[in-house]
Order: C-alpha cells, then structure tokens, then sequence
C-alpha cells in the first residue's frame, strides 16, 4: 500500500514539475493560435498549427480526422499499456473561432480580421497540448494510453464532434472515459470548477426572413415596412419568455443578429434576422419553437408582410457524469488544492456540443478560471474585449494532465485531499 502511494506521490510531482516546465510554451502557443482564429468548419490554419505543435513535442497524431479534427495518440510505457485491456482517457479541445472584430488592442490580437477567439478556444487548444506534452513526458510511468482530441467547428451547428464520433475517435481504440476543458471569466485565476450533472443546455438556432414591400422613404403608405414589422416581431418575442412560460423553467431566446435596408430614404422590403433558442426540458424546447413561428406568422399577418422561419436543431445538453466529474474533482484537488477546486452554479444556458462525446463515454468538464480584476480581465465569453490571466494556463495544463493520469491509475488507493506538498501559491502550482 505504501509503495503504491509513494508511487502515486511521485507521479504528482512529475507532473507538477513537468507542468512549470513546459508553462511557457503553452503562453507562446496560445498567443500564436489567437492571431489566426478561424470560422467553423474552415479552420485549415488552425489545424496545421496544431499538427506542427504536436510534431515537435514527438506526439503521434493523424490530421483531418472527421474534418479537419485532428487526433493525437500518447502510448504509456507500461506492458499494461499495450495490451488490449490498456485503459484509454481522451482530452478534448475546440479550434474554431467567432465571427467578432477584436478589441483587445494586444499585441498578438487576431490577424484575421472579423475573427477572434472570443470563447477561448486558443487557450484550451494550448492547455490540451500542454497536457499532451507532459503526459508525453512521463514515459514508461504513464500507466495507459491517452488521446488528445482537436475538433474543429463547437460554435456553429451541426458541430464537429458528430464527425468525429463516426471518425472513430471514441472506438478506434475505445476511449473509457473523456475530459473537456473550456475557460470560465467567472472563476478568478488559479482555480478551476468541475461540476456534474446537466451543465448546460439545448441550443438551437433560427433563421428568419421577413419580406414587405420596398418603396420611397415619402410614400411609406404604399410599401410594407419590414424593419417595423420586425421591430414589433422581436418585441413580442419577449412575451415568449416574460409571459408563456413558467418562471421556473429554463428558457432563453435571443435574436443575436439583423440585417436588412438599403438605405435612408428606401423603405427596407427584407430583414433577415438569426437567434437562438436555449431550453433545459425536451418538451419545453418543442413548444417554445412553435411558440417563435407563431409569434412570426401572427406578427407578419398584422402588417401584411411575409414570414419564413428555418429551424435549426441544435446541441443537446452536456450531462458530465457524476462518478467520473467526483473522480476528476478529487484529482484536481489532489494536484492543485482543495482550496483551488470550486463547484459553479452548475447548470448554464450556453450550449457544447462536448454533450456528443458526453452521450458515448462517461465525461466530465474542467472549467479553468481566467478572470483576474487586476489585470482588467473581466470581459464575459464573446465580448470583443475578451481576454485572460495566462497565468491560469499551467493550472489548466496541471489539472488535465494529472485528471488524466489519475483516471489511468485509478485501482491504486486515493491520497487524502489536500496532502499534496504542492498545495502552496499559484505561483508554484503547474
């Protein structure tokens, strides 16, 4: 018994030792990958860049998997870990980026203009090779085999995870279980969440067309304005919300973009308008979209235009599971300090289509906490301003790697929490 915790010990130092070791090459490739963000589905930069990082960290890894994913593949040194019965633990990031202009001012801010990593898929991509490069580092005493998941286009559904499931990356071999990670500006610097759960709910999208009748900004009353008709359109639609559904229910709907007039003396014949529809309950999710089409239709009948909804089915929400979410929370609290693990309000309106992953294998979410006042790094996911605490990186970097070695090595006893010798400032966690 003692051998086995002295082993285990052992490990945990290696890796924290390993973790501060490679710090500053995942600031440098996270900077890097900020510069080139990319829309989903077309992250051809992004996934070269990533293919180059884990060719120099000696990593195996097969690119344009399911897309334009990439997987790289860490074979633990063990006899266990050849064998047909080696455990296999997957890390999963997202590479795609939003459609925002920067606003940061940095010095290694977007260079693709009209993209930014806004949601902080260039940190997790460099937490998650930095993770790969200290397990990578561990050698003969990584005791299983770990997958290193790069998946391109989590913002835009259909997503890319389904594609990369039918890829075969959780079979080919099989994964047993699976860790996401994304950044929380809610959480400060130096600590991280992992809840479990439904953490996050159904998002769909919508699309709609209002037409009217375009004509002279002086004869208003021979057109059909389609900016009025889908200025009252969006008003009604907080009724959905405010007045149809339950105060206890989970429900938000957001018009998050409209376009429409030619300009300031036409009447606007056409406004296309894009939202999204987040919901906790299947049932409420079905009469909530009937409830949008039926405000449309109504709304355009008042005024005489025309209304054409598109539905388009979104991400089911990630349940982490609830054994493995308290396994990697105990891991965490092992590496880093129970001080520094936190449980969140849990459930979110925000969508993942991590959830995919989640349906096939038990997993879990490391959330990792960049927000840092001092620093003036306050600004939510997708604010154009929207920035973190490098500093957090190596506690990201730290908590994948040991989760993942932890789950590997989970028949050997547990450490009480908070004995880890590394327990001390963040400055000298990772």
């Amino acid at each position: 018994m003692k051998a086995k915790t002295d082993l285990k010990h052992s490990a945990m130092q290696s890796i924290a030792g390993l973790c501060r070791k490679v710090e500053q090459d995942v600031i440098t490739m996270r900077r890097a990958l900020h510069q080139i963000p990319e829309a989903s589905f077309h992250e051809e930069k992004t996934r070269a860049a990533v293919s180059s990082y884990l060719k120099k960290a000696g990593i195996r890894f097969e690119s344009r998997v399911g897309g334009l994913g990439v997987v790289g593949w860490i074979q633990g040194g063990g006899a266990r870990s050849k064998s047909s019965q080696a455990r296999t633990v997957a890390l999963r990031t997202d590479m795609d980026a939003l459609n925002l202009v920067e606003q940061t001012g940095l010095p290694f801010a977007s260079r693709h203009r009209g993209f930014m990593h806004a949601c902080g898929h260039d940190a997790h991509m460099a937490m998650v090779l930095g993770a790969g490069m200290v397990l990578k580092g561990l050698g003969k005493d990584l005791p299983g085999n770990v997958k290193l998941i790069f998946q391109p286009a989590e913002e835009t559904p259909p997503g890319g995870a389904l594609g990369m499931i039918k890829a075969g990356v959780l079979t080919s071999p099989p994964v047993d279980a699976i860790i996401g990670v994304h950044v929380d500006p809610v959480v400060p610097s130096g600590k991280v969440a992992v809840n479990a759960g439904v953490i996050s709910a159904v998002a769909d999208d919508f699309n709609i067309t209002i037409t009217g009748r375009s004509g002279h900004g002086s004869s208003p009353h021979v057109t059909v304005d389609a900016i009025v008709v889908a200025a009252h359109f969006i008003t009604a639609l907080q009724t959905i919300v405010s007045r149809r559904v339950s105060a206890l229910d989970n429900v938000v709907v957001t018009v998050g973009k409209i376009a429409g007039g030619e300009r300031h003396n036409i009447i606007a014949g056409t406004v296309e308008l894009e939202g999204t529809i987040r919901t906790k309950k299947e049932s409420t999710r079905r009469k909530v979209t009937a409830m949008v089409k039926q405000v449309l239709d109504a709304t355009c009948a008042a005024f005489g235009a025309q209304g054409e909804f598109e539905y388009v089915k979104g991400y089911p929400g990630v349940h982490c599971d609830e054994h493995f979410s308290q396994e990697v929370r105990a891991a965490c609290s092992e590496i880093l300090g129970r001080s520094r693990v936190v449980r969140t309000a849990g459930f979110e309106m925000g969508g993942e289509d991590f959830a995919y992953y989640a349906e096939k294998v038990p997993g879990t979410i490391v959330s990792v906490g960049v927000g840092n006042k001092k620093q003036g790094k306050i600004h939510r996911l997708h604010h154009p301003k929207f920035d973190i605490d490098e500093a957090a990186l190596k506690v990201g970097v730290c908590a994948l790697a040991y989760s993942a070695y932890h789950h590997l090595n989970r028949d050997t006893p547990h450490l009480k929490t908070g004995m880890d010798p590394i327990d001390r400032s963040p400055d000298e966690v990772g």
